[in-house]
């Protein structure tokens, strides 16, 4: 096979006018010497290959029948080289494995191996990791439809191909429609958030892809675990799915098996009855020829006996021999008994091995099927039991809505709350304002002497409030920012939010407690000190301004915290729903696998049913030869009575010819005298 691969590539570069290349020539002349453990592996890395070359590789390749795996790896092939070899592995039925690491593959050679693998039937794994495939995306388009419409692919590895989001949506549509790949690797590309989303989408509709690779294409983690989640259990369904084939494959061997095993014993079983059956025809034939023969002698005895009654000395001599005969006759009799005793023995022997060994035939398939239907109760608890973490899931979903409603209810409640201080605060001050206006003119020589240090005090709780604003406005700005973050985690968001929600309240809270206190001593140090503030009133109304000021500003963040609680709501709602539809599919699923386990269990019954009926079958031809053998033996019977019949009927003849013989001889003594 080797030698005839090296001609057929020597022959096509002679017709293409090209020079073989020495490598080439000299990587086959080591596979002849090596024998056939190299055979399988034609192995071309690191070489240097023109275009020509691998155009006239790609023709012996496409009718090649020797390698079963090709590596192509890090030789920098051109465009045409890739298109060359790609039309001739389009065409080739025994290679299993290709290896195209490190070629620099972008363009026409994309699109050469996307029509490659729209018409290659015996491909299983292909490499073409350190390439640039994704440059293109109209090329890439390509190569993505000949991936959905290979049915032989299992592996395909894409690492480092500079793929984008927009690739990778592409290749997610095309997987969408096959059923056949099992593993791809994507690792060291740019897919990104739109293309995590994508590969999450494909894998709702491709339940057959077990194994995907993603580090490195900065992928949220969410996203990544959504992933890992859904390729996980499809790798659990698709090892559920082989070992359910697997074991019906086996259990359908095991009958093919086992109703071989029957018929060649009831081959064998009719051909020893056939041959017992000739052995008694032999028996029967043997035993009329020498009856027939003993009658003819008989006759000719009496003939004998009628006409040669005076040589008694013959007929004496000559019945010694008839006795002796009879003897031998009785004693080949008793043989032939003793035979059939034996045969009749060893056929109840066999017969009862037999039907021992169909006991135990029996038990096996009983305790078989016992084990299948074991099997069948395991796969049901586990159904149950994911029916029950389904439950307990919408009873998870519907105690967060709870939490979600109370968290709201608690919301709102604060904010009366707040409403009600302000108003307070707002009645309290107008009451400060009338009692100031009462004792302005009282106190209006002592206020000025303490206005200055009023107004360096104020300015100074003017900074404060200040910076504690500025504060705000940096944790509102941290919240926001955190609350973005938490849109993408929608599951951790759910826990986390209720303790987020509550400490910042609680911080809110404590914040606001403090500025009411800090109000509350600043009036009462207004009150005490009422008498001494006429030139600082103004101020004190721009102060109570700049508090209003604040005061709408905290509502104005009252109510944007409000809205991003609703819109954190209507997102949580939407992956509920999410959550929702995946039960679904999940259970409709499930409730598949359902019918096809009623499929298998109808099945077994069908084959046991096969079964019994075999086994009526067999035992009903067991008796039919019983019978048979009843009726032989009634038969051997009759013939022992006919032979005690015929020696009876011998005896008397002798008896009566042995008397006449003493009357003639008794009658001739008596006349002799006269």
């Amino acid at each position: 096979m080797m030698e005839d691969f090296r001609h057929v590539y020597i022959r096509l570069c002679k017709d293409h006018h090209i020079d073989p290349q020495d490598c080439i020539l000299e990587k086959l002349k080591s596979f002849e010497l090596h024998g056939s453990k190299s055979k399988a592996v034609l192995d071309l890395s690191t070489n240097s290959l023109t275009p020509k070359t691998c155009a006239v590789l790609g023709k012996v390749l496409a009718t090649d029948r020797t390698f079963v795996e090709i590596k192509f790896s890090d030789c920098m092939l051109t465009e045409e080289a890739i298109q060359g070899l790609a039309q001739g592995l389009a065409y080739n039925s025994f290679c299993r494995k290709l290896d195209l690491k490190g070629n620099n593959i972008r363009g026409a050679g994309t699109e050469a191996l996307g029509k490659m693998l729209r018409h290659n039937k015996s491909l299983v794994s292909l490499c073409l990791e350190w390439n640039g495939m994704g440059m293109l995306d109209s090329s890439f388009s390509v190569f993505c439809d000949g991936v959905g419409s290979s049915t032989s692919l299992r592996a395909l590895d894409l690492r480092n191909n500079q793929i984008s989001h927009d690739s990778v949506a592409e290749l997610a549509t095309s997987l969408k429609r096959n059923v056949h790949l099992r593993a791809l690797d994507l690792r060291w590309n740019n897919c990104g958030l739109l293309g995590g989303r994508a590969l999450l989408e494909m894998l709702q509709a491709n339940k057959t892809l077990s194994r995907l690779e993603l580090a490195g294409n900065n992928v949220p983690s969410d996203i990544t675990k959504s992933i890992d989640a859904a390729v996980s259990g499809n790798a659990d369904r698709q090892a559920i799915v082989d070992e359910n084939l697997k074991r019906t494959q086996t259990m359908a061997k095991h009958i093919r098996d086992l109703e071989f095993d029957k018929k060649l014993q009831i081959n064998d079983l009719m051909s020893a009855i056939d041959q017992k059956d000739e052995i008694l025809r032999k028996s029967h034939r043997v035993s009329t020829q020498q009856i027939g023969n003993l009658q003819v002698a008989l006759d000719e005895r009496k003939g004998a006996f009628n006409s040669m009654a005076a040589k008694l000395s013959m007929a004496e001599t000559e019945l010694a021999l008839s006795e002796q005969k009879v003897n031998e006759f009785s004693s080949t009799v008793n043989r032939f008994k003793a035979e059939m005793q034996e045969m009749a023995v060893n056929h109840s022997n066999e017969f009862r091995r037999e039907k021992e060994d169909r006991a135990n035939e029996e038990i096996k398939y009983l305790r078989e099927i016992s084990e299948a239907q074991d099997k069948n109760g395991q796969l049901q608890n586990k159904v149950e039991d994911l029916e029950r973490k389904c439950r307990h899931q919408q009873e998870q979903i519907y105690e967060l809505k709870e939490q979600v409603t109370h968290l709201q209810s608690e919301l709102t409640l604060k904010g009366s709350q707040f409403d009600e201080r302000i108003t307070q605060e707002k009645l309290r001050q107008k009451e400060a304002m009338r009692d100031l206006e009462q004792y302005k003119q009282k106190d209006m020589n002592r206020m000025k002497q303490e206005s200055e240090e009023m107004e360096r005090i104020l300015r100074d709780r003017i900074s404060k409030m200040e910076s504690q604003r500025l504060d705000m406005e940096e944790e509102i700005s941290r919240l926001k920012a955190a609350n973005m973050a938490d849109k993408l985690n929608a599951e951790e968001q759910t826990s986390s939010l209720k303790h987020r929600l509550k400490s910042e309240e609680e911080q809110r809270h404590v914040q606001l407690e403090e500025k009411i206190r800090v109000l509350q001593t600043s009036k009462d140090e207004l009150q005490s000190h009422c008498n001494q503030q006429t030139a600082s009133l103004t101020q004190l109304q721009h102060k109570n301004s700049n508090l209003q000021l604040e005061l709408e500003n905290m509502k104005r963040q009252m109510d944007e915290m409000a809205q991003e609680v609703s819109e954190k709501n209507s997102y949580t709602m939407s992956e509920v729903g999410k959550v929702k539809v995946e039960l679904n599919k999940s259970q409709a699923k499930l409730e598949q696998e359902r019918s096809t386990q009623a499929e298998l269990r109808e099945k077994l019954s069908t084959v046991d049913s096969q079964m019994s009926e075999q086994l009526l079958k067999h035992r009903q031809a067991m008796e039919e030869k019983e019978k048979e053998i009843v009726t032989l033996q009634e038969k051997m019977k009759g013939r022992d009575l006919e032979l005690v019949r015929m020696r009876e009927e011998e005896s008397q003849r002798v008896q009566i010819l042995q008397s006449a013989i003493l009357n003639y001889v008794g009658s001739n003594r008596g006349s002799s005298p006269r």
